[in-house]
């Protein structure tokens, strides 16, 4: 079956949107790897100078350790999301023109 121009460029347009948000998903879950990561070492950087410390300093640094990771992971949301929003609002527009254009193609052709 021969599809339309249009019907392929929607197609298209999807394809582009599906592989934004597996992209997205990647560096998402890239970002909560590294976020792991630094977390277990920063967990056994302070369990080896633990016996340095002051229990005020290690409770600090324990409080920082929570406070930086609460932090990077509300940026990666913020940023993953705002991608995600961005990706589905630029595809549903290209599919809106698309099918208008599409529309005011037809109108014009009936017209004639």
């Amino acid at each position: 079956m021969n599809k339309s121009f249009s019907a392929n460029a929607t197609d298209l347009i999807a394809n582009f949107g599906n592989a934004a948000h597996h992209a997205i998903g990647v560096y998402r879950e890239g970002g909560e790897r590294l976020a792991g990561t630094l977390e277990q070492r920063w967990k056994a950087a302070l369990k080896e100078t633990s016996p340095k410390l002051t229990p005020e300093t290690r409770k600090n640094a324990a409080r920082a350790q929570e406070a930086f990771s609460g932090y990077y992971a509300r940026g990666l949301a913020l940023s993953a999301d705002g991608a995600e929003v961005v990706i589905d609002t630029l595809v549903g527009a290209a599919v809106t023109a698309i099918e208008r254009a599409a529309a005011f193609k037809a109108r014009t052709q009936n017209a004639a």
